[in-house]
């Protein structure tokens, strides 16, 4: 009976730690800027005398959308320095090997794209999406793009894979413009007959 108990207290104990760990996980990504700005948008947008005080020509607060807009004018530059830093840094010193490399860039750059046919086209029959084919053109598109630019950053910020990501960004983003290219014609072919 009392092996029972401390069994059940050590399991006890043990859920309780992972629900703590759990909770404050939780709570360092709610108090993450993204999260926080996220938030912010969310209210400002939402409440119409809260979104009168920051947006419009004569709304009193209109310099911190100003300054908010300046701010986020200068991302995608930024973004791609980040990029070019990654592709530079994981050149020299990557150890993947081409059979790898060669089997990412064939799943997201031709495996990828015809999934996502099937899957719109899938959805479309069942009835999930509306009729319009440019709409149907945008869904099909995002599966032929190269992978995201948060990938590296999350590399980096974890500090694992920063050099696989960087040789995997060169590959993809090399090939990616054929292949957006012949995937862009196929949809095409495909929506508008």
């Amino acid at each position: 009976s009392s092996e029972k108990e401390s069994c059940f207290q050590a399991s006890l104990r043990k859920v309780k730690h992972y629900t703590s760990e759990t909770a404050n996980l939780i709570l360092e990504e709610l108090k993450a800027p993204p999260t926080i700005g996220v938030v912010a948008g969310f209210i400002v947008g939402a409440i119409p005398q809260v979104k009168a005080l920051f947006v419009g020509v004569s709304s009193p607060l209109r310099v911190i959308q100003d300054s908010i807009s300046l701010l986020g004018d200068g991302t995608i530059p930024g973004i791609i320095l980040v990029m070019g830093g990654n592709l530079v840094k994981g050149l020299s010193s990557s150890k993947l090997r081409p059979r790898v490399i060669v089997s990412v860039v064939c799943v997201k750059l031709v495996l990828l794209p015809l999934i996502g046919i099937f899957v719109v086209k899938g959805a479309s029959n069942l009835g999930l999406l509306p009729e319009d084919p440019l709409y149907h053109f945008v869904l099909m598109t995002q599966y032929t793009v190269p992978p995201a630019m948060n990938i590296g950053t999350m590399a980096q910020l974890f500090n694992v894979g920063q050099q696989e990501c960087s040789v995997l960004f060169l590959w993809t983003y090399l090939l990616a413009a054929i292949a957006i290219t012949f995937w862009s014609t196929v949809y095409m072919w495909i929506l508008f007959p």
